[in-house]
């Protein structure tokens, strides 16, 4: 409904990205990161989608590439850092994904996502902290 009225509302933006990538929702992750690029270049939400767009589609190399981006843009932006996370662990790439989710941690102080993402990732790798 938010973004029904304002479709460039950023601040709803993270979740609706990320819940179009769990959902598998392809097309509007292509049209809504295309859109936000055009808008808005310079903010992290804009790259964080187009990683969004890769990772939906498995292209895990340049989902990674795109979160990179949008952290070097904005170092602050944790659901950037949990995409690197994932687009590393997808690759089985652990040591990576745990410093990603490890920066989400410090940056999502409070949730319990990075936690879980961490727990998880730990359990892959039959690993104990």
């Amino acid at each position: 409904v938010l973004l029904s009225r304002d479709p460039y509302c950023l601040a709803a933006m993270p979740v609706h990205l990320a819940s179009a990538l769990e959902l598998g929702m392809k097309n509007e992750l292509f049209i809504r990161s295309h859109k936000l690029c055009e808008e808005y270049p310079h903010r992290a939400v804009s790259w964080f989608g187009v990683g969004c767009y890769y990772y939906c589609v498995g292209n895990f190399d340049s989902a990674r590439r795109y979160y990179g981006k949008a952290t070097q843009m904005e170092p602050s932006f944790a659901p950037a850092w949990m995409g690197f996370g994932n687009s590393f662990a997808a690759q089985d790439e652990s040591d990576q994904a745990m410093a990603a989710y490890r920066s989400a941690n410090r940056l999502f102080e409070g949730c319990h996502l990075p936690l879980v993402a961490i727990g998880m990732e730990y359990q892959r790798t039959n690993n104990q902290p």
